[in-house]
């Protein structure tokens, strides 16, 4: 094998870029590595010409033709070709400005080191996050100071029950949103535990911050059950927060994912419907009284719509289905199934064997019935065999 060229400064520099990350990271932890020394640079070209050319490319990228970055160590040697003479042998960066400058990286890493001294100055908690997420803090270097500020706002007024853009703090109103993500990784290292909801995932509702709420469709099945609470109106929109803080005394909730079904779903004696969010039904598990509750679901017979049910039965699993079932998909496949989306997801857990049979078929056939498609008809007479 021939001995590799000799590299010239754009392969030093591509060399030297890998380096990069090991000086932050000895940074971070009160090391160095400079003098940092780039070895098997590779040797002058056997022919006299092209080696002399190699070598003066190297020189005019050196800190002696220019003014900064790698110095060329030297080293005498024999030669069969070119005799005894020195050769370069190996090219160091004597000073941490001289590789950062070379490399163009002078100006983050400033951001960087500004970065990290401001955190541990103003949320030490945070030192194990620093050590392990080098890569997500550079990606936010000009975030850093917000992102603290709102950290440091949640600590002093721990779930505040305010919109982001009311927190009285100079960021931009989306810039919570937009920063989420290591908000909460922040967050769950910053606060104490009893100022998180550790079981939610949804931002917001995690640290108390209000939010757009998705409204949910309330349809009263029964009149007197309407009355009784107290409801002028029979079918309503209710803000996700307030239904979850307003039992009503019903003795079983139809869950319905389409609002035109909702709103022709036959009468039921103490019972209502509620849904009309689509495939966010599932925000319907943040509705604590419906544990206490009959509860059935009615959502298309695709592989989404079991994936949904089955959702909601991690959290309610007394829910049963209406119309999602291997009877209902043969009855009405050849005349009412269009594609689905052509996934086929593992089978969900908690479907009955009669569920799990038809996901099998609509996830092997790419089959989708929308529950609007299904006859009217065929509704009453499965709601008429609810306590059969």
């Amino acid at each position: 094998m021939s001995p590799k060229a000799l590299l010239n400064p754009v392969e030093i520099k591509h060399k030297a870029l890998r380096q990069y990350p090991k000086l932050l990271q000895t940074w971070l932890a009160g090391e160095e590595i400079i003098p940092l020394y780039i070895r098997g640079i590779g040797v002058p070209d056997d022919s006299l010409s092209v080696a002399q050319q190699q070598v003066q490319a190297l020189k005019s990228g050196s800190k002696e033709c220019v003014g900064f970055g790698y110095t060329i160590e030297w080293q005498e040697r024999n030669s069969r070709r070119h005799g005894r003479n020195q050769f370069p042998d190996r090219v160091v960066f004597e000073t941490r400005e001289d590789f950062l400058r070379f490399i163009g990286h002078q100006r983050e890493f400033a951001e960087y080191t500004a970065a990290v001294e401001s955190i541990r100055h103003r949320l030490p908690q945070l030192e194990s996050w620093l050590q392990s997420n080098r890569a997500a803090l550079i990606a936010n270097l000009n975030a850093i100071d917000g992102l603290i500020d709102v950290v440091e706002y949640l600590k002093l007024y721990p779930q505040p029950g305010l919109f982001a853009r009311e927190i009285p703090l100079s960021v931009d109103t989306k810039f919570i949103e937009q920063n989420a993500g290591i908000l909460e990784q922040w967050l769950n290292i910053v606060l104490p535990p009893e100022t998180i909801r550790a079981d939610e995932r949804h931002f917001e509702r995690r640290f108390g911050l209000r939010y757009a709420e998705p409204l949910v469709l309330l349809r009263f099945l029964d009149p007197l059950l309407q009355r009784t609470f107290g409801s002028p109106w029979r079918e309503c929109s209710v803000p996700l927060h307030s239904l979850a803080v307003s039992p009503i005394d019903a003795a079983s909730v139809i869950i319905i994912e389409n609002k035109v079904n909702l709103l022709t779903f036959p009468p039921r004696l103490e019972a209502i419907a509620v849904g009309g969010l689509g495939n966010g039904i599932v925000d319907l598990t943040y509705v604590p009284w419906l544990a206490d509750r009959a509860l059935w679901y009615w959502g298309d017979l695709d592989v989404e719509g079991f994936e949904i049910l089955s959702r909601l039965r991690i959290r309610f699993p007394q829910a049963r289905s209406i119309l999602m079932d291997v009877s209902t998909l043969h009855a009405w496949k050849d005349r009412l199934a269009v594609p689905g989306s052509q996934r086929q997801p593992a089978v969900p857990p908690l479907l009955t064997e009669a569920e799990t049979q038809a996901f099998n078929l609509c996830a092997a056939g790419n089959l989708r019935i929308e529950q609007e498609r299904i006859p009217q008809a065929a509704v009453i007479e499965a709601v008429s065999a609810f306590d059969t």
